[in-house]
């Protein structure tokens, strides 16, 4: 066998669109939902900004920042013409994954997970990014959003919570803190991860050819149908080309560090994904739908996909009642 991050084995999960944001046609976003009201912007003392949009799924929609001999650099790929397709399309920023990841299945029903003896129905990447946050406190620097259960939420996880996500603008770089809490009376599974999705290139000078996927030495997973197993291989440390097909998602855990970056050699710029403060996030998957497209995923998740109907691999997050799962991470883009 070659390099095992050279290309897709033929072992390698297909997901399909539906997974990575795809729904059935819905109406254009109404233009306020892109209103100052509606946009939270934070700022820091260099110039650095990120928005984020707490009722379309909190989701953090830009960060950016300006380095010198480039101007303001995008450090997440911004497409106003993806957000007015919410929830169509999420394509964008970085969308938020609760209480699953990627998909999961039980035997003849698609987006269903197992839990106590009953199947629950979730759809791809859980409901966190298509749910209304709310903002519970805000700085200049900063913003702190939060998703507490609900009826609709009930109705296919049925669990009392609370999820704040604190995003924090330092220096030049964008910190998130996050704490899930269990409300409820009884013991709540759950995997989360977020799905940034950084532009490609990092420069308007620069093609995709010129950038690279820096990758610590990391366990590759390989699944087994549609992740009802996963057989794993080494996956030596590696500056992966960014044209390398990852439409079928490449899967890695045991990284020797939890940081990634994507790097652009003509421009001398990278953006810096780091989750050493989360140990729980076990996994990374990297993704790009094409080699060609705009943009290229690096995502820390707690779990695989499919992670409900795996119990014996003991890769989801459970809760005891009022116990709290808390992680933090970091990105930034800067020159190298």
């Amino acid at each position: 066998m070659g390099d095992a991050g050279s290309k897709p084995g033929k072992n390698t999960l297909k997901l399909s669109d539906s997974d990575f944001g795809i729904e059935p046609s819905v109406d254009a976003l109404p233009d306020c939902l892109m209103s100052s009201s509606a946009c939270v912007e934070i700022r820091d003392q260099t110039g650095a900004m990120a928005q984020v949009l707490p009722e379309l799924g909190g989701w953090l929609v830009r960060y950016q920042r300006p380095l010198p001999g480039h101007g303001l650099v995008e450090a997440l790929h911004h497409d106003d013409a993806v957000i007015a397709r919410y929830p169509r399309e999420m394509w964008a920023g970085s969308p938020l994954l609760f209480p699953i990841v990627s998909y999961n299945h039980v035997p003849g029903a698609d987006h269903h997970y197992p839990w106590a003896g009953q199947n629950h129905p979730m759809p791809a990447h859980g409901f966190a990014r298509k749910t209304p946050w709310k903002v519970t406190a805000q700085e200049t620097d900063q913003v702190e959003l939060e998703l507490t259960d609900s009826n609709a939420t009930r109705a296919v996880f049925p669990f009392a919570f609370r999820y704040r996500l604190t995003y924090r603008l330092q220096e030049g770089r964008l910190h998130w803190q996050q704490v899930i809490e269990n409300l409820s009376s009884e013991p709540m599974p759950f995997g989360v991860g977020f799905h940034p999705y950084l532009p490609m290139p990092l420069s308007a000078g620069s093609k995709r050819s010129d950038c690279v996927i820096r990758i610590p030495r990391a366990t590759r997973f390989n699944p087994i149908g549609r992740g009802d197993a996963y057989f794993s291989e080494p996956f030596p440390e590696q500056e992966l080309p960014a044209t390398v097909d990852t439409g079928a998602t490449l899967l890695l855990g045991n990284l020797r560090s939890q940081e990634l970056a994507l790097v652009d050699r003509a421009a001398r710029l990278e953006v810096v994904v780091n989750w050493e403060g989360a140990p729980a996030y076990r996994f990374c998957a990297l993704w790009s739908r094409t080699p060609s497209e705009n943009f290229y995923c690096l995502e820390p998740w707690t779990c695989l996909p499919n992670a409900f109907s795996r119990p014996e691999d003991r890769e989801l997050q459970i809760l005891a009642p009022s116990q709290s799962f808390e992680a933090s991470m970091w990105m930034e883009v800067r020159p190298c």
